[in-house]
């Protein structure tokens, strides 16, 4: 192989660069501007066309004067294949190495530098080959992250799958936990109704007494006197009869007649006492049992005995007085509506600003929660009530909620074990501090 060969081998394999080479030797190759750009245009196109050679067909005209120019001129060599053309520059690169003079030391000197650029190429080839086996590495590691990320993916869809049963699972323990709520609100209801039923049982096993030591007193009293009893009942049933037709305008039964006598029987009152009673009761807009059984035992309640007492009560009984008996009849208790417990309704109602609903619904609360309702327990829960700014029953449902609530996480905290019978058993009433605990000592005795 000849220099000039060699060059163009070099040329070929992108070592050497015909711009600069022709920068650096234009003097010394004597080309003409025009045949310097044409070596530089044909230069490009061999390096478009690369390998397969440059295109005959479809070639610019100018283009191709240029080359068969160069040729006539001997500065490049052609040789054409399948319509496409392979230009060496070879002649050039002989031409420059004639030029520069001195073959022999030249030729060293380019030998030189060829031991050099093979030693460089084969430098570029280790570097090559390094950077092949790098990215073959980091390929192979690619690959392995990939692999990695698909794991901890299916990890990740696992986790949520599992993440989504548990949600799942607490959502059947939270149905769970209110259904059993509802359980137990339900088992309090039927309690609170067996307590209720209980109370009316007390009552009427109470009542039965009365009426037997009453039947027992008379039997006592027929035994000594020689006026038989019969016709004494026959004259009061009588008497009721004809004083309920005569106020009603219609006949009264047995049975109504016989409810009377029974309610006679249990307050103690005479016969004169009790056709006053239904007197008054008519006069304000009373008119079935049900109703003078009501009656009555307010008046019982609030201690009358007396004619003129009885009297005065149905003259001055107002609005207010049937709330107060709704308060007593919501508590269900056995105490006795006296000054005290007005006082304290008034307190309530007039000083407080509460509603009668709110006062009402405060009674409820503490008839269900309390084993021994009273004005204390209703007194402590307004006082929260009036803290908190309640004004509408609505506002009292809200507190009692937050009540339990707070009640629930104080009794899984502490665990402390409360007696039944003490006023901290109370749904709604249990005390803050040891003030509002002794204030449940207030109505002992009402």
């Amino acid at each position: 192989m000849t220099l000039a060969h060699w060059l163009q081998s070099l040329w070929e394999k992108g070592v050497l660069h015909l711009h600069k080479l022709l920068y650096h030797s234009k003097e010394e190759l004597q080309l003409s501007n025009e045949t310097l750009q044409a070596l530089l245009v044909i230069e490009e196109k061999i390096a478009v066309a690369g390998e397969k050679g440059i295109q005959i067909v479809g070639l610019q005209r100018h283009v191709a004067d240029s080359i068969a120019h160069l040729k006539k001129s001997n500065i490049i060599e052609i040789e054409c294949e399948d319509g496409r053309a392979f230009i060496s520059f070879a002649p050039l690169f002989a031409k420059l190495l004639q030029q520069r003079g001195g073959q022999a030391d030249l030729g060293k000197q380019y030998l030189q530098m060829h031991e050099e650029i093979q030693e460089e190429i084969r430098r570029l080839d280790d570097l090559r080959n390094r950077q092949v086996l790098e990215r073959n590495q980091l390929t192979e590691d690619r690959k392995a992250l990939t692999e990695k990320e698909e794991r901890f993916h299916n990890w990740e869809e696992d986790l949520r799958q599992k993440e989504k049963e548990m949600q799942e699972e607490l959502k059947n323990l939270l149905q769970e936990e209110k259904r059993i709520q509802e359980q137990a609100f339900q088992l309090r209801e039927e309690k609170l109704l067996l307590d209720k039923e209980r109370i009316d049982l007390n009552n009427l096993r109470r009542e039965l007494k009365e009426v037997k030591a009453y039947l027992d007193q008379q039997s006592a009293s027929q035994s000594r006197s020689s006026a038989p009893l019969f016709p004494q009942e026959n004259d009061a049933f009588s008497q009721l009869a004809s004083f309920l037709q005569q106020q009603r305008g219609q006949g009264a039964n047995q049975e109504e007649i016989r409810e009377i006598e029974k309610m006679q029987q249990r307050y103690r009152w005479s016969l004169d006492f009790t056709m006053l009673f239904l007197r008054l009761s008519f006069q304000k807009g009373h008119r079935t049992v049900t109703e003078y059984r009501r009656q009555a035992e307010l008046v019982y309640q609030r201690g009358i005995e007396r004619p003129e007492k009885l009297e005065e009560y149905f003259e001055k009984k107002s609005y207010f007085d049937e709330k107060i008996s709704e308060v007593w009849v919501t508590l269900g208790s056995s105490i006795r509506i006296n000054d005290i417990f007005i006082d304290v309704y008034k307190k309530w109602s007039q000083t407080w600003g509460f509603s009668h609903e709110v006062i009402l619904r405060a009674c409820q609360e503490t008839y269900k929660g309390a084993q021994n309702p009273n004005l204390n327990y209703v007194d402590v829960i307004l006082t929260r009530w009036r803290q908190a700014g309640v004004r509408t029953v609505e506002d009292g449902e809200r507190e009692i909620e937050k009540f339990k609530q707070q009640r629930n996480r104080n009794y899984n905290k502490s665990k402390a074990p409360v007696a039944a019978s003490s006023p901290l058993s109370g749904e709604n009433v249990v005390p803050k501090n040891e003030e509002e605990a002794k204030a449940y000592e207030r109505f002992r005795h009402l």
